[in-house]
């Protein structure tokens, strides 16, 4: 039976024989091939959007710290790469900064894992 040809990785441009477009090193994290759910998009996402800003107009990490910034950001609380749920319990409003912070540390983690670029 022939094989395919192989194809250079998309990332790097190593040839991979196994058919897919990415060499071992490049190849995403298996918690990240297997989201058993589509993200939220498009009108359905920025009517979420408005809700949560409507019900919860503050960063919720600075009105904890005792600060009042506008959130505009719709975060997740536990990361879609980590097996959080994109659903109304797992959102929280953020300002900009404060969810800087919280992306970077979640980046960290995602390099300590070997999932992180």
């Amino acid at each position: 039976m022939p094989t395919a040809a192989p194809k250079p990785c998309t990332q790097c441009g190593v040839l991979v024989r196994d058919g897919s477009a990415r060499c071992a090193l490049h190849k995403p994290a298996p918690w990240v091939q297997t989201a058993p759910y589509k993200r939220e998009s498009g009108r359905r996402l920025q009517r979420k959007r408005v809700e949560l800003f409507t019900r919860e107009p503050l960063c919720r990490v600075c009105v904890a710290a005792g600060r009042v910034s506008e959130a505009t950001i719709r975060d997740h609380i536990v990361p879609l790469a980590e097996g959080g749920a994109d659903d109304d319990g797992n959102v929280q409003p953020l300002c900009r900064p404060c969810s800087d912070v919280k992306t970077a540390a979640e980046r960290a983690r995602g390099v300590r894992r070997g999932g992180g670029r």
